[in-house]
């Protein structure tokens, strides 16, 4: 895999506010040998004063620095990468092998691209330059889930926030309800995270989309996939084990595909495209 193509979280070192009352935290709380290390938003506030730095929102650094960005080295060093919500102004650094999950290689399967013509022209024509929707619209029309996970895939919703007993606000790109045979069987629910280019699969997200599913869709089955389009255009979905503990998340099977855009679809993309020049 080549440098571009692999899939970090933005290192938010860079931070005079998160890093420092996060490291200031750690500092208080750390013990050797401990395997999690608990605090709230009052230890937040705390740091946040002990240092001198104003924090408008404190609950906004444990946010950021549980899915959006990497934690300090420090931290990492003594083996925790995750950092979550375990109750209302409460969080926990815990061990794991790594924040992120990376993508396994596996062999390309490719496909046409069947989205019709007057949604396809209005999307760049790499996917590498795809947000999220886009991504998610384009692997709709495609049936890609479908061929993953074996299911006839129904979106239910997309762009999903709402809040979730224990870890606060849950985000989801999309819920697919999925079914086999016909469709008076028992429906399985399907959470999916999409990534652009840009953006890590991270553990917190995933697991916090089957605490979603847990509280607003229970006695169901819950396949969690992630969907991620890298620098090659290429689309990776990832089903996990349907696991609340980030620490514990696992892939189950993996797949990649490449979308092939037929020539009807360039021409439009195209001429679409120099129009905005």
């Amino acid at each position: 895999m080549s440098s571009e193509m692999r899939s970090l979280q933005t290192h938010g070192l860079n931070s005079k506010v998160y890093v420092p009352i996060l490291m200031e935290i750690f500092t208080v709380k750390y013990t050797k040998g401990a395997e999690h290390i608990e605090f709230t938003l009052d230890d937040i506030r705390a740091a946040a004063l002990k240092l001198g730095i104003a924090v408008r929102n404190p609950a906004d650094l444990a946010y950021r620095m549980r899915s959006r960005t990497e934690l300090p080295e420090v931290i990492r060093r003594e083996g925790f990468f995750i950092l979550s919500a375990v109750g209302r102004g409460k969080y926990r650094l815990s061990k794991a092998e790594s924040a992120i999950i990376s993508l396994p290689q596996t062999e390309t399967i490719g496909t046409l691209d069947l989205t019709p013509l007057p949604v396809r022209r209005m999307l760049p024509e790499k996917l590498a330059n795809f947000d999220e929707q886009a991504l998610l619209t384009v692997v709709g029309y495609c049936k890609i889930l479908d061929h993953f996970t074996g299911l006839t895939n129904f979106r239910l919703r997309s762009h999903v926030r709402k809040s979730v007993p224990k870890i606060g606000q849950a985000e989801l790109d999309e819920v697919s309800v999925a079914i086999a045979g016909s469709e008076d069987e028992q429906p399985v629910i399907i959470p999916v995270e999409a990534k652009a280019v840009a953006d890590a699969v991270n553990r917190v997200q995933i697991s916090a989309m089957v605490s979603f599913c847990s509280r607003y869709f229970p006695d169901h089955e819950v396949r969690p996939l992630a969907v991620k389009v890298d620098h090659d255009s290429l689309v990776h979905v990832l089903e996990f084990n349907a696991t609340e503990e980030a620490a514990d998340l696992t892939i189950l099977r993996s797949a990649t595909y490449a979308i092939h855009p037929s020539q009807a679809q360039l021409a439009l993309i195209r001429e679409t495209e120099q129009r905005l020049l």
